[in-house]
């Protein structure tokens, strides 16, 4: 049986564009949500930096991720993000202990 993934993405975006952020994160979640082995993917707001958000995903397996990845509309979004990100998310792979 595969083991499921868990992640969270820190992401930082550039002062005042938070909000393309979330627009981009809206459009993309009921396609990600319908994607095989897709068990959470939700943005988080920072409470106290609002350049700062965070995302949480739940995978099936590694294949369901990486997968996940190729889709069309994850390559479309890889295009958009460098004009409102500050640099690249920083993913932390969880394991249960």
């Amino acid at each position: 049986m595969d083991k499921e993934v868990k992640l969270v993405v820190l992401i930082e975006v550039q002062a005042g564009k938070a909000e393309q952020q979330v627009r981009l994160f809206n459009r993309l979640k009921p396609l990600v949500i319908a994607e095989d082995g897709c068990f959470e993917y939700e943005l988080h707001r920072v409470s106290d930096n609002e350049n700062q958000l965070v995302l949480t995903e739940r995978w099936a397996s590694e294949a369901a991720w990486h997968a996940h990845h190729e889709t069309p509309h994850m390559k479309e979004a890889s295009k958009l993000t460098p004009s409102f990100r500050a640099g690249p998310t920083k993913v932390l792979r969880l394991d249960v202990v």
